[in-house]
């Protein structure tokens, strides 16, 4: 009988881990995305009330950088203006002194990676006693990952001396499906409610 109960247990215990999914071969675009969010603690948002954007993507590719604006771009562009206008900023042309400045940037780094292999010990007892083994050796290869970045500029408080400008809050989006436009809309959403403090409506 004990016997009987310990191999239905077993039984069930595979039958319900094969029906389980796979934590991470199951995982769709948006369940792997992941959104950074950094802030000056310093700044009062409240004080902000308008914003102007960038008309392009800042393209940045290891050490090559440039503009573009592709459909791709306008439709990053547009989910961010409407999600900010939603926060309660009014957008205004450049020329009008906004308070913040909104810029956002296509991101991508490849890297070349190295992978050692040793096989330092030689393994005896084999073809007359003589022992073999395998130098060690380097492997190279080529990883590459790209990801969206928003940041908001103060231009409100800009620091007239040194021509520089607070950047006040920072968002990265990283994962699968940053190229899908079906997604923008959700992925700003995530860090802007991510970003709670952003509010000012």
């Amino acid at each position: 009988m004990l016997k009987k109960a310990s191999f239905l247990i077993i039984f069930a215990a595979i039958w319900l881990t094969s029906c389980t999914k796979d934590p991470v071969n199951d995982l769709t675009d948006l369940d792997s995305q992941v959104f950074i969010t950094n802030f000056d603690k310093s700044v009062n948002f409240k004080q902000f009330k308008t914003f102007s954007i960038a008309d392009s993507v800042i393209v940045v590719q290891d050490d090559r950088s440039g503009t573009a604006l592709t459909d791709l771009d306008r439709q990053m562009l547009s989910s961010v203006i409407a999600k900010m206008q939603s926060q309660g900023y009014t957008c205004v042309a450049a020329s009008n002194k906004p308070d913040v400045g909104i810029t956002i940037a296509r991101i991508t780094n490849t890297y070349l990676n190295v992978a050692s292999t040793p096989y330092s010990s030689y393994y005896g007892g084999f073809y007359g006693g003589y022992g073999y083994g395998y130098p060690s050796y380097y492997s190279y290869y080529e990883t590459s990952e790209s990801y969206w970045s928003v940041s908001m500029l103060d231009l409100k408080n800009a620091n007239a001396t040194t021509k520089t400008l607070n950047v006040i809050w920072n968002a990265q989006i990283r994962g699968s499906g940053l190229a899908n436009t079906d997604y923008f809309s959700e992925m700003i959403n995530s860090v802007f409610d991510q970003s709670a403090y952003l509010k000012i409506n």
